[in-house]
């Protein structure tokens, strides 16, 4: 009987050590759960008011047109380069020929402009020649007048002296009425060759204004060239990066208004964090301090990253109707600060979307 007695406070003696041990267990693990937590808290801000952001691009054209092939499927991923979308291109390729020609009939137009003005100057200088050479005939037709006219007034005093015939006197009279009408002549021919190199010298001008029209003409067509082959490079759309393309709004066959959306092209090259902090958890934060990201999508997968920028307003400053204050009744609103996040290069092979929720807890100290 007392052995039992024995035993039994034994056991309780045993029990209550155990509960004793298990309590102070339970309270040590408290204890350090919540130095972790009060150490985190002050090391650490933390915001589950975040999101995976990144570059949606849509997709629209300058190209008014039928489709005529569409080389994706509605959330399919595609690689920068892709051709996704095909205009009907025959017009645009007209347009380009169209240009082309024009370019070469400019040319061809400036070619025979340049040539004119070689014919121009060449007859120009010819005719200046031929001027000057007029020039020197009046000259010498100026002599001969005079000579012819000193020996018509000699042979006419010979003859009123009785020392000359009438013969030699009509033949001196003829050979000054000759000369004289030579050097008419020789005038009249000069004033005919200065009008011809006037003439010429403007049609030199007239061609020189002229190959600066031709060489404008090659300058528009060239500008109209290279307005063609854009439209005509827009007719294809281009992946401009690696992604998911969504929201197809298109057919084949459909006609295409310019400017009117295709398709929406998610970017996955570049996706980053924006977390919405209070503006008092912002008093030691600063750009580069490290980051944990939980993605609620991938709760195992933890990523690391950077504080890269801090939005230079509040969220509300960016609403349609942002909040007057200085109206109606004022009730204060903790207001919350943008943070963008940079990412650090991760193996994981988790594809992380833009609009996805995430937990973000930055190192303050």
């Amino acid at each position: 009987m007392d052995n039992k007695k024995e035993s039994m406070k034994s056991l309780k003696k045993r029990i209550l050590k155990r509960k004793f041990l298990l309590g102070l267990a339970v309270i040590i693990i408290v204890l350090c759960c919540g130095s972790k937590m009060i150490y985190e808290s002050w090391n650490h801000e933390t915001t589950d008011d975040a999101q995976v952001d990144g570059n949606i691009i849509p997709l629209r054209t300058t190209v008014s047109g039928y489709i005529r092939k569409i080389q994706f499927t509605d959330n399919q991923q595609v690689k920068k380069g892709d051709t996704l979308i095909i205009f009907d291109t025959v017009s645009l390729l007209a347009e380009v020929n169209r240009a082309q020609a024009q370019i070469q009939a400019a040319q061809a137009e400036l070619q025979s402009n340049q040539k004119q003005i070689l014919a121009s100057e060449y007859s120009e200088v010819t005719a200046n020649f031929n001027s000057g050479s007029a020039k020197d005939n009046i000259e010498i037709a100026k002599a001969h007048e005079w000579q012819a006219k000193k020996e018509y007034q000699r042979i006419e005093k010979m003859y009123n002296a009785g020392a000359a015939t009438q013969q030699a006197l009509d033949n001196a009279k003829m050979a000054y009425q000759v000369s004289y009408a030579q050097s008419k002549a020789a005038n009249k021919q000069f004033r005919a060759l200065t009008a011809q190199q006037s003439i010429t010298h403007s049609q030199t001008n007239i061609h020189y204004i002229e190959v600066k029209q031709a060489e404008a003409h090659i300058k528009q067509a060239k500008a109209q060239l290279a307005l063609a082959k854009d439209q005509y490079d827009h007719a294809f759309i281009i992946a401009s990066c690696d992604g998911v393309i969504s929201k197809k709004n298109i057919e084949v066959g459909q006609f295409i208004p310019a400017g009117m959306a295709l398709a929406s092209l998610i970017s996955l090259s570049d996706i980053w964090v924006t977390a919405n902090f209070k503006e008092t958890q912002l008093n030691d934060m600063k750009k580069g301090q490290d980051v944990d990201i939980t993605v609620d999508a991938y709760p195992n997968l933890k990523i690391k990253g950077k504080v890269e920028s801090f939005c230079g307003a509040t969220g509300s400053k960016f609403s349609i109707l942002p909040a007057e204050n200085a109206t109606g009744n004022f009730i204060k609103v903790t207001q919350r600060i943008p943070v963008r996040i940079l990412l650090a290069e991760t193996d994981s092979k988790k594809l992380l979307l833009p609009g996805m929720n995430a937990v973000i807890s930055v190192k303050t100290r």
